[in-house]
């Protein structure tokens, strides 16, 4: 079987990376080439801008029927609203929310009849708050965009957004340090290879 990981450089991409090797043909996805070559490992390696349509409109011209699609990829760079400058809000729209979109329309051609597809989002609470406008707004959207879609494909495709409390990754260089409590990113590509096993389902609240 194949599987396609967008963000597979990140933390929790990296993690899924590890838990689906052995159990899938995996196929590659990430902005930089370099930290893409150290996840290797007889894997497809396809260094794509998710923000550009046109990237990832190639990285779908080639690609095998796919099982399993993860869309993980994400940006933030909090700031008050009153700070943010246009190019901020951009690259953190359209790396969440715009790749995904860009990601979903170009996937649809290539996933199997009953593929599964997990798009990595965040739990409102947890966003909603001071200098987290575009980050939590761009969420917002991804939850919005895995229902349309949900219900699009209802016959081609299952798709599951995944919320996760807070995760121990890169993100928190940014916004200070994660709770006590945070995830692993280990814990989230568990879930989503366990969940795998079951029954589809609309959402996959993890912690």
């Amino acid at each position: 079987m194949n599987a396609l990981i967008v963000g597979a450089t990140g933390g929790i991409g990296s993690a899924l990376v590890t838990a689906l090797k052995g159990s899938y043909a995996l196929t590659l996805v990430g902005r930089d080439a370099r930290k893409l070559q150290g996840l290797g490992g007889g894997a497809t390696l396809v260094p794509t801008d998710v923000t550009s349509e046109l990237e990832v409109e190639a990285l779908f011209e080639d690609l095998p029927p796919q099982d399993l699609l993860i869309y993980a990829a994400g940006a933030i760079q909090p700031a008050p609203l009153s700070r943010t400058s246009a190019e901020a809000w951009a690259r953190v729209v359209d790396t969440n929310l715009t790749g995904l979109f860009y990601t979903l329309k170009h996937a649809e051609p290539k996933l199997v009849t009953g593929a599964r597809v997990y798009v990595l989002g965040a739990r409102p609470e947890l966003v909603n708050f001071r200098g987290f406008g575009a980050y939590a707004a761009a969420k917002a959207g991804v939850a919005a965009l895995v229902k349309v879609a949900a219900a699009e494909w209802r016959r081609k495709a299952h798709l599951t957004l995944v919320l996760p409390k807070a995760v121990a990754t890169d993100f928190w260089q940014s916004v200070g340090q994660p709770p006590k409590d945070a995830l692993s990113p280990e814990d989230v590509a568990e879930a989503i290879v366990n969940s795998l096993q079951g029954e589809p389902q609309a959402e996959l609240r993890v912690g």
